[in-house]
């Protein structure tokens, strides 16, 4: 940015998509953007006292992004999103009792794994007087899974563009086909559809705090089990709610920007989480900004989440052994460094995440083996032009 007031600005109204249906822009672009990102996600490879036999690495995950926002005429904006993801490494198959009578996970086999994704998404946005509202639609591909989706989205400005409040709706049909089908006697094609909508408010409390809260819905239904466990069956349908909160305040004697966004979310799988996440944006001078960041998050087990798979059970009963549905706990903490060079704007960003089901808030009355611990890191550029 070219003066401290603008650099103010964009300290205070950054969110890193902590929330939906948050406006990109008050007005339509003047200039174009070009911009990418390439991230590397790296899970830490299990210890042989969780997976006795076999590989011990997991996934390993390269991604590409590139978008392209450009304004139409007067009052619209032409919005190109394209990504590209490539993965390695090994997933848990499904989980049994140790000689200590602990629970083991037993991996798919690294070698055995290798994806890649490509998407595409194109939208357009429509500037009024007082609000905005466009939409988008999109397709997403990779070896064993395809999506078709749209969106639609608005925003209307009242009490002299103090508050704003926006409303949402998307859509996503989607369709797996496991690689492996014939092999494990898996299914062999299914479809899911996923439908949500959202409500926000934001408010401009004063020149240097704004507060936004949002409330969305989520419902689920097909085939929602995963097929490459050997036993993983989970109901048709889900419910998800979740409300999101996020407090900016830009303190003038320091430079920098608090960021505070908590969210709640339950389902009716029997899952509730809370996610808290502190970031302070500081001001380098006119160029650079650092962004250090800790964020808490902790959820309970579905319903009908197990540590140890039984092959007992009729396959009419509902049971899962994957890690994502137990009750479970994680820290994470990243900083970015942001030079912003007038055109020109670089983003590097490095974070480490860590689950345990010590840090969990809800009672871990089945600890699960193999919980996730990775990685991250990003570095993005945007032209202006």
């Amino acid at each position: 940015m070219k003066n401290n007031a603008s650099r103010n600005i964009i300290a205070l109204s950054t969110t890193a998509l902590a929330l939906p249906g948050i406006a990109l822009a008050d007005g339509p672009p003047t200039q174009s953007t070009i911009a990418y990102k390439i991230s590397n996600y790296q899970e830490d490879d299990l210890a042989r006292g969780e997976t006795p036999f076999g590989d011990l690495e997991r996934y390993d995950i390269d991604v590409h992004q590139f978008q392209l926002v450009s304004p139409l005429g007067r009052n619209m904006s032409l919005h190109v999103d394209a990504n590209y993801e490539s993965l390695s490494g090994a997933s848990p198959w499904f989980t049994s009792r140790g000689l200590d009578g602990e629970p083991i996970v037993n991996l798919s086999g690294a070698s055995g794994i290798s994806d890649h994704r490509t998407e595409l998404s194109i939208g357009s946005r429509y500037y009024l007087e007082n609000g905005s509202f466009g939409g988008n639609i999109g397709y997403s591909e990779e070896n064993d899974y395809r999506a078709v989706y749209f969106g639609f989205n608005g925003e209307k400005h009242y009490n002299n563009d103090l508050t704003t409040i926006s409303a949402g709706l998307s859509h996503s049909s989607d369709t797996v086909f496991p690689t492996d089908a014939a092999l494990f006697n898996r299914v062999e094609e299914d479809d899911k559809q996923s439908t949500s909508v959202f409500v926000s408010v934001s408010q401009i409390i004063n020149q240097v705090s704004s507060f936004q809260s949002a409330l969305s819905f989520t419902e689920q239904s097909g085939f929602l089990s995963d097929p490459y466990k050997l036993r993983d069956i989970r109901p048709d349908d889900k419910t998800q709610i979740a409300w999101s909160n996020s407090y900016r305040r830009f303190f003038v004697p320091a430079n920098a920007a608090l960021h505070v966004n908590y969210r709640y979310y339950h389902d009716d799988f029997g899952i509730s989480s809370h996610t808290t996440d502190v970031s302070w944006h500081q001001n380098l001078g006119r160029t650079f900004q650092l962004v250090p960041q800790i964020r808490y998050y902790s959820q309970s087990a579905a319903d009908f989440f197990t540590n140890v798979d039984d092959f007992l059970n009729p396959i009419s009963e509902y049971q899962s052994s994957d890690y994502r549905l137990s009750a479970f706990g994680a820290v994470s903490g990243g900083v970015s460094v942001i030079a912003d060079m007038g055109s020109w704007k670089a983003t590097l960003t490095a974070e480490r995440y860590l689950a345990n089901d010590k840090y969990s808030a809800y009672e871990v009355s089945l600890p699960s083996t193999a919980l996730v611990k990775y990685n991250r890191v990003s570095l993005g550029i945007d032209f202006r032009f």
